[in-house]
């Protein structure tokens, strides 16, 4: 028996750092991209969750969100959460999902840079086995 799920992937995180004052904590970029990383990735259950009701509605839902934000250098908070339209292909309730879930998420500590991000959600069904290992669908012959 087969059933449906799906992947949840977070395919990209650029951050761009832009130095501002003095003092205060300093991550290197590679530092500031991992701990933004650790804070979005704690949202994908709660994405799972919405996802997965969207999913309901519509089983054939599938596709990118890709999100466009700012980490504030006095707070932490991430801020200015914009769709990228240019570069999502989910349909808007899909959107909505992600943008819901990035509400009031925070960098701690803050850092003394403020950080200007892109990242982008991958969507699709996968097809598992009754023990939940994924099914290798192979491609057709051409």
């Amino acid at each position: 028996m087969l059933s449906k799920s799906f992947g949840l992937g977070a395919l990209a995180l650029a951050s761009t750092l832009v130095s501002v004052g003095c003092g205060g904590y300093t991550r290197t970029p590679d530092q500031y991209t991992d701990d933004t990383f650790k804070v979005l990735s704690a949202q994908s259950e709660p994405i799972r969750a919405c996802y997965n009701k969207v999913l309901k509605g519509n089983p054939q839902l599938n596709g990118n969100v890709t999100v466009n934000f700012i980490v504030d250098n006095k707070t932490g908070r991430i801020r200015r959460v914009r769709i990228d339209n240019a570069r999502t292909t989910a349909p808007e309730p899909v959107a909505r999902c992600v943008l819901d879930s990035l509400h009031d998420l925070k960098l701690t500590p803050a850092d003394k840079n403020e950080g200007r991000a892109t990242w982008t959600w991958e969507f699709k069904q996968v097809f598992v086995k009754e023990d939940g290992t994924p099914l290798e669908v192979q491609p057709p012959p051409t």
